[in-house]
């Protein structure tokens, strides 16, 4: 009984972890997806050839592709963000 026991709880930590590492998986995937869009948007590219700028940079700064990803998303927000209050204080004058 107690053999079954102890199985049941490695199979659990062991499920429990793979749920964890596809989580992060499919994060990095949505991140990934999205910050090809904003380079698609704003370089005027294909898909492919902003999944190959984003490898090339990843390969180069020895980072991940989700690290790349975050970057341009977290640049993109900035600039945004600018954009926006750039806008607000124009209308305010």
């Amino acid at each position: 009984m107690i053999g079954f026991l102890v199985g049941a709880e490695i199979e659990r930590a062991r499920l429990e972890d793979e749920n964890v590492e596809l989580s992060e998986r499919l994060e990095a995937r949505i991140a990934i997806d999205r910050a090809k869009g904003v380079l698609q948007r704003d370089l005027a590219i294909t898909e492919s050839e902003a999944y190959r700028m984003m490898q090339r940079e990843s390969r180069r700064r020895r980072k991940s592709m989700r690290a790349i990803a975050e970057a341009i998303l977290l640049g993109d927000e900035l600039k945004t963000m600018g954009d926006t209050e750039e806008t607000i204080g124009r209308k305010s004058k």
